[in-house]
């Protein structure tokens, strides 16, 4: 993918920290080449999808964060002596602050607005495409509709409290932006409830016209590339973040029975990880193999050769959580006598295991406790679900006999030993309106943070308050 083009096409963004979301329009000149034909757009398309794996997004922010916080993962070195590990203690210790200064949580709001100005620019522009048919001007709109809507949800998830926090989603959400704004524009927080909307208004389209990706031909992975069955499975997410239980139901139940995708087996899991091939129970990964960044993710939480530090080791919490007859169990391992994920692996040429941001174990999941929350308790889908993702780990897993309040917390239970550092545990806890408890813990502060709290969502950066008189700050910053 090519990186120097999204950089082009964001050049603005970047001119200064002043300016926060504010886009002038320099980029003309570079957007009346590269949108005359279907390959520009293309390319322009292919550089967004290259800022999805950018560390401070799903690089390592979005699946590192919210394990930490929710507990799986605990800080090695508390010291000044490892920088690495240092920059992560305001999260590890609900201690953000609006400077950010030594915390690398500081930059993923503007990372992911930078990524929403890159997917706007190509929205802006595509009927401007001379090459294209309508269908294909159809399908890198919904294309980019469908990465909007995905980094608009991750940023709710960050900076606004969870949907349930007020009746109908009545509380701040996030600015949510169809267009790249000038530089004289102000930008403002709108409702949460207006945020989903918007979201599920973007995925919508999505799901109804997209067909092959644009920009697919060659690619080494068509996983990494939005597609229907992608849309459907981030509406089942975002149905269930709004608690839409009926409709995070059907379209998790869509997948499920219509996508074509299914669970591997018991015996592919381990090699699922160690593999660096997207399979067929991946929906929509992140391909990281033109990423020169050492194996930024291996290094933090997984498996890294040659390594000489540890910054972030694995919690007792969740090693706890699993039998010993679960596969699962068998996915960590030790370096420098600490414990760590295998999930995430250096591979040949100091590059990252790609990542699955859905994947279809999430969909069974969803599908469990929708039907949990239904007005009229569906029990028995719940545990037939729960049980299709404990018996794929334990094949020797009795069935499941639990009911009410105890169903529920297995619920909570496996979904944190499915999904452990796949970006979830926080974010469950928070919109489950869960306290965050935990036990092998080494923070010095804020061990444990009862729910509802301000230390739940993260401030609004300083610049983006210092330069727009019309944003709003999170309570408590």
């Amino acid at each position: 993918m090519n990186k120097l083009l999204y950089i082009a096409l964001l050049a603005t963004c970047l001119m200064s920290c002043s300016d926060f979301l504010d886009i002038e329009d320099e980029t003309k000149i570079s957007n009346d080449e590269i949108f005359t034909t279907l390959g520009g757009a293309s390319e322009a398309i292919n550089g967004v999808y290259f800022e999805l794996s950018a560390n401070d997004y799903y690089g390592v922010n979005m699946l590192v964060l919210p394990d930490l916080k929710g507990g799986n993962l605990k800080i090695n070195d508390l010291t000044f002596e490892a920088p690495q590990s240092f920059n992560y203690i305001p999260s590890f210790e609900f201690s953000h602050t609006v400077e950010g200064d030594d915390d690398f949580a500081e930059d993923t709001y503007q990372e992911l607005y930078e990524f929403i100005n890159g997917v706007n620019n190509v929205v802006s522009n595509v009927d401007r495409i001379e090459d294209a048919s309508e269908i294909e001007k159809a399908q890198i709109l919904a294309e980019a509709k469908a990465l909007r809507a995905l980094a608009h949800f991750d940023l709710t998830r960050f900076y606004a409290q969870p949907y349930s926090y007020t009746a109908n989603a009545q509380h701040l959400g996030i600015p949510y932006l169809k267009t790249n704004v000038s530089f004289d524009e102000k930008t403002q927080r709108d409702l949460l409830f207006n945020n989903y909307e918007d979201i599920i208004s973007d995925l919508k389209y999505a799901e109804e016209n997209l067909g092959t990706p644009i920009a697919s031909e060659g690619a080494l992975y068509s996983k990494a590339y939005m597609t229907k069955l992608a849309a459907q499975a981030l509406l089942a997410r975002v149905y269930l973040y709004k608690n839409d239980w009926e409709n995070a139901r059907v379209y998790a139940s869509k997948v499920i029975e219509d996508g074509g995708v299914s669970l591997l087996s018991n015996s592919e899991v381990l090699s699922y990880y160690s593999n660096n091939t997207p399979t067929r129970e991946d929906i929509f990964i992140l391909d990281k193999s033109g990423r020169n960044n050492g194996a930024v993710l291996s290094s933090t939480i997984g498996l890294k050769e040659d390594r000489a530090v540890i910054y972030l080791t694995v919690s007792n919490d969740i090693l706890d959580l699993y039998e010993d007859d679960d596969v699962r169990k068998q996915l960590f391992g030790q370096q420098l006598e600490r414990t760590i994920s295998t999930k995430h692996i250096e591979f040949p040429g100091r590059k990252d295991h790609y990542a699955s941001v859905i994947r279809l174990a999430e969909m069974y999941l969803i599908r469990a406790e929708a039907s949990l929350n239904l007005p009229v308790s569906d029990e028995v889908q719940a545990r037939a679900d729960l049980d299709i993702i404990r018996k794929r780990a334990n094949p020797n897993a009795a069935n499941l006999q639990l009911s009410g309040a105890a169903l529920k917390e297995e619920l909570f239970l496996e979904r944190r030993r499915e999904l452990a550092f796949e970006g979830h545990l926080f974010f469950d806890i928070v919109r489950m309106g869960r306290d965050v408890r935990r036990v092998d813990c080494n923070a010095l502060q804020n061990v444990n943070v009862d729910y509802p709290s301000n230390l739940f969502v993260l401030p609004i950066p300083e610049e983006a308050i210092l330069y727009n008189d019309q944003m709003v700050q999170n309570p408590g910053y």
